[in-house]
């Protein structure tokens, strides 16, 4: 944990030195990591309001900005800041700017602050906008791009090989329901960690990704609440026996959830991570709990309290499952039982990124959902236990929500102790900025549209050279 706390504290310092120094402050003034919300005060004049002289200042601005995204609870004067930075950057910035590159760049971080981003995607992004500059070191640059490419083609082969694995399900013939989505999952699990030496682990969580969403569309879209019960009931035994007693319409999903946890488990056993199946193996069976309490909401018209409905969707937002099953081929030496352990005593950190990954996706689909039967969202409920409040109430509500969700994150991720080695931690903060990047104009994984410009950038389009 002290390295991943000594990245953040590099990354924060770099940005508020860069800051101090495009303002014409002293870079030698105090830059104690836990103090660092003192130093924003130099920003403010005497009635409390930051200056307005720092509109004058784009690329400090932009730094302050950048910056204020690592707030941890109760930071004020960050908040401040952001408020302040986002609305100078959209309202006076770019609409006096000329150079259209400055443009570009701050429609980009106005989306994507680099905190919140995709790493793998921020990676080229800057690669193309460096490019478009020739002052840049072009040697700097071409060993980047050079990099990136060389590991786009170990991603393109990936991806080839998870589709014929999805492609031997026979999805469409067994499954017609199901989203059929592998490309949109693998960009999902590339965010997770896109670092070639996790080949096996991404391998492994793209598989389970798969299989999850099989099963979420199951639930969804197909069986009735009766059957579902037996599904629930034979995968909380977990063994071959089990489907015998299940109907033949719900066979060949139980069928795929065994086969793929036994694919998985040959897998890590060579790396002797067996242990670690049985504690995604427990995840699996929790979210389905869970999945069946919700159908059961949704067959009787149930809108549940806020209280309710939180304890069910924290499970089924995914983050549980997804994170126990991340760490599988990562090795015993970074994912260690006691990771594990940590995990399903569901920290903080979790908890605070469920939060953002369910919230963001009701707040972008809650009103494509109303059209068709589906559990009530965070939105529905949210009004029905506040009768006065509208959906707008409700959405501002929810995004007050995501953003204490982000500092709660932050503040594990870069203040907190945990057994867990940074290699994990930084495993849960990528699936945080995977929501983000995911939800940022509605669910990217239901509508891949949305995704299409993103897939094309990190998968299709090399870099040109």
């Amino acid at each position: 944990m002290i390295k991943g706390m000594a990245c953040s504290i590099i990354w924060m310092t770099r940005v508020l030195i860069s800051t101090m120094q495009l303002f014409d402050f002293d870079s030698s003034d105090n830059m104690n990591f836990l103090s660092h919300t003192d130093w924003f005060t130099k920003l403010k004049d005497n009635e409390g309001r930051f200056n307005e002289w720092l509109s004058t200042n784009d690329q400090g601005l932009l730094s302050l900005y950048e910056a204020a995204h690592m707030a941890f609870n109760g930071e004020d004067i960050l908040d401040e800041a952001l408020t302040f930075a986002t609305k100078t950057l959209k309202c006076s910035i770019l609409p006096h700017t000329i150079n259209p590159r400055f443009q570009k760049h701050i429609n980009f971080a106005l989306r994507f602050p680099v905190w919140k981003c995709i790493p793998r995607l921020l990676a080229r992004y800057y690669i193309d906008f460096y490019s478009e500059d020739p002052s840049h070191n072009q040697k700097l640059l071409m060993l980047a791009k050079l990099d990136f490419n060389m590991v786009q083609n170990i991603h393109q082969q990936e991806l080839r090989e998870i589709s014929n694995w999805w492609q031997s399900l026979q999805v469409t013939t067994n499954f017609p329901y199901a989203r059929d989505r592998v490309v949109e999952c693998y960009f999902c699990m590339n965010a997770i960690y896109f670092e070639p030496k996790y080949r096996l682990a991404r391998t492994i969580l793209n598989k389970v990704f798969l299989t999850l969403s099989l099963v979420d569309d199951t639930f969804d879209n197909f069986a009735t609440y009766e059957e579902l019960q037996i599904l629930t009931e034979a995968i909380q035994r977990f063994d071959g026996e089990a489907i015998e007693a299940l109907p033949d319409t719900m066979k060949n999903i139980y069928r795929v959830i065994v086969n793929t946890y036994d694919e998985i488990n040959v897998e890590v056993g060579k790396l002797g991570s067996s242990f670690g199946v049985e504690y995604a193996k427990a995840e699996l069976k929790r979210i389905c709990r869970s999945y069946l309490t919700e159908a059961l909401w949704r067959n009787k018209g149930y809108v549940p309290t806020l209280e309710e409905y939180k304890k069910e969707a924290y499970i089924t937002s995914s983050s549980l499952i997804l994170s126990a099953s991340a760490f599988l081929g990562m090795g015993t030496e970074i994912a260690t039982r006691e990771a594990f352990e940590w995990l399903s005593n569901e920290p903080k950190m979790i908890r605070s990124v469920a939060a953002i990954g369910r919230l963001e996706n009701d707040i972008t689909s809650h009103e494509l959902e109303r059209k068709r039967e589906h559990v009530a969202s965070a939105v529905e409920c949210y009004v029905k236990e506040n009768l006065s409040a509208s959906r707008d109430e409700a959405v501002e509500f929810f995004w007050n929500e995501i953003s204490r969700a982000w500092k709660d994150t932050t503040e594990e991720y870069c203040q907190t102790p945990t057994p867990l080695h940074v290699a994990l931690t930084q495993r849960i903060l990528n699936y945080a900025r995977c929501s983000h990047v995911l939800y940022e104009k509605g669910d990217g994984y239901t509508d891949p549209y949305l995704l299409k410009a993103h897939i094309a950038s990190l998968f299709i389009d090399d870099v040109p050279l």
